[in-house]
């Protein structure tokens, strides 16, 4: 289970076009929402948020502790909208949850080992996934899934969502065929097959071609 990150929050009372002063000062406006209660419009130090992200502490479980009160609400960050231009956080949506209710999230996947297929055939392997989509409980929310890809051995093995080892009482949501991690050829050995396949493909389909011009010579 992912540890519960508290992260201080504080009541907000400017809303609509007024909250350009609160990010101007450093504050980011956020609004507290779901569990069949009210929404409740918040606010975070945008430095306390800032360095609660770089350390990939914001994706699991967060308690969200109410300035001057013992209050404290255990939420999940729905969405982030950040201005398109400059990726300044502008708004924050927290979900409330209860720790013993199934919910849906999507947890990230972190790879580890190393593929025989890459150290001895030369292949390239691609992450095709960085997430499984999953349900369950709240208070069970891990911080990621390890993918150990020293199975993959050959050209074009692949591990796929169904092969990923789940926690006790998780439900997979991602389709069980999805592709996560691959072993693939490198762009230069693509290459070099397509062109031996072109150049074979190519060969007999010369014949017609001279005898129809022939044909034409002949008529002239």
């Amino acid at each position: 289970m992912a540890q519960q990150v508290e992260l201080q929050i504080s009541p907000r009372e400017i809303t609509g076009k007024a909250v350009k002063r609160l990010r101007k000062a450093g504050i980011i406006p956020a609004n507290i929402f779901g569990h069949k209660e009210a929404s409740q419009a918040v606010q975070v130090e945008a430095l306390a948020f800032e360095t609660l992200r770089r350390t990939h502490r914001s994706k699991g479980i967060l308690s969200l502790q109410m300035a001057g009160s013992d209050n404290i609400q255990t939420a999940l960050i729905r969405r982030i909208q950040r201005d398109p231009r400059s990726g300044k956080i502008l708004h924050i949506d927290f979900f409330r949850v209860s720790l013993t209710e199934r919910i849906t999230v999507k947890i990230p996947i972190r790879v580890t080992g190393e593929a025989p297929a890459v150290k001895n055939e030369g292949g390239v392997l691609l992450h095709l996934l960085d997430a499984l989509e999953v349900e369950c409980a709240a208070q069970d929310i891990v911080e990621y899934f390890e993918v150990d890809v020293s199975s993959l051995n050959e050209i074009d093995d692949m591990i796929h969502a169904r092969d990923i080892q789940l926690p006790p009482k998780y439900t997979l949501i991602t389709d069980p065929d999805e592709g996560v991690v691959k072993v693939a050829a490198t762009r230069a050995e693509v290459a070099e097959e397509v062109a031996e396949a072109g150049e074979g493909a190519a060969a007999p389909a010369q014949a017609p071609a001279a005898e129809a011009a022939s044909e034409s010579g002949a008529e002239e």
